[in-house]
């Protein structure tokens, strides 16, 4: 299963030979051993009409065996995954017809049959008003793009979780924006529709909240567990309903406070939800907390 359905970044601008090139202040084969050692980049260029040269380090990173022979640029082109290879021809043409450098990141698949996930950087040299190389810096990125489909994917899981349980329950980063509800806490504040609220400040949903309940709030963003009854409406049954309400914050990544989940006891079947079971929930040492360390 690849990693990503799309690639991730194709930026372009203005190419480096539309502008007087600043003075080094070192050598440029220090920076070069520099870029490679640090950050794991090998160098590539294509020599116009179409021949490409690749230093040992890209040759590692594309996973192929290294050749101190120029190769043809088809080579290049079919060590990129099959959907991608499309674009990485219509940014190269983009590159030489408007005369911009590039930033991307594709996939591809070396000799070895492994799939990676390569970023690259090129840029154009032109001789006597015209372009005779394009040329770059590659680097395998796999591990990383791992991890950022790992969390994209928890954020998403938590999102579900979240707007799937049976009861009122909020979360808020550190400025009392909502990140995420569930069904039933829009339904006990009478909002239609998860857009209405998510993305939107607590105090701009609610500019009336009493300043009792906002000194709640910044307590719980100070480190209180803020227990507290509240009063809704049913929105199946149109009954009042006293709810024990639990506010406490959740800490990203560093001990830095995210922001806030807001828990209601709620039973749609009439019987109240015990006080020792919100307590349970507001005490949480995983799981649904610790996933929200990834939003921030």
């Amino acid at each position: 299963m690849p990693i990503f359905s799309k690639q991730l970044i194709h930026t372009t601008r203005p190419s480096s030979v539309l502008s007087p090139p600043q003075p080094d202040l070192v050598d440029a084969s220090a920076v070069s051993s520099l870029m490679s050692e640090q950050f794991g980049f090998g160098q590539w260029k294509v020599i116009f009409p179409g021949e490409v040269q690749m230093s040992p380090q890209a040759c590692e990173v594309f996973g192929v065996p290294y050749s101190p022979e120029s190769l043809p640029l088809e080579f290049m082109v079919q060590l990129y995954h099959p959907d991608d290879r499309g674009k990485l021809l219509s940014l190269i043409a983009s590159t030489l017809q408007e005369t911009r450098a590039f930033h991307a990141v594709l996939r591809t698949t070396g000799a070895d049959g492994e799939e990676r996930v390569i970023e690259s950087v090129g840029d154009l040299r032109v001789q006597d008003g015209r372009v005779t190389e394009l040329f770059g810096l590659s680097r395998n990125i796999t591990k990383e793009a791992h991890r950022e489909a790992f969390a994209i994917s928890r954020n998403r899981l938590l999102q579900d979780v979240v707007s799937a349980m049976p009861a009122p329950i909020a979360i808020f980063d550190e400025r009392l924006t909502l990140l995420e509800c569930s069904s039933y806490w829009l339904k006990c504040h009478k909002l239609m529709e998860r857009t209405d609220a998510v993305g939107k400040k607590l105090y701009d949903l609610f500019p009336e909240m009493p300043p009792a309940l906002r000194e709640e709030n910044q307590r719980a963003l100070a480190g209180t567990v803020v227990r507290t009854k509240r009063n809704f409406v049913n929105p199946t049954t149109g009954n009042k309903m006293d709810c024990q309400a639990v506010i406490t914050r959740w800490m990203a990544a560093e001990d830095k406070v995210g922001g806030i989940v807001m828990l209601v006891g709620w039973h749609e079947f009439g019987v109240s939800v015990a006080a020792k079971k919100v307590e349970e929930v507001a005490n949480l040492d995983g799981s649904l907390l610790d996933m929200l360390k990834a939003v921030s």
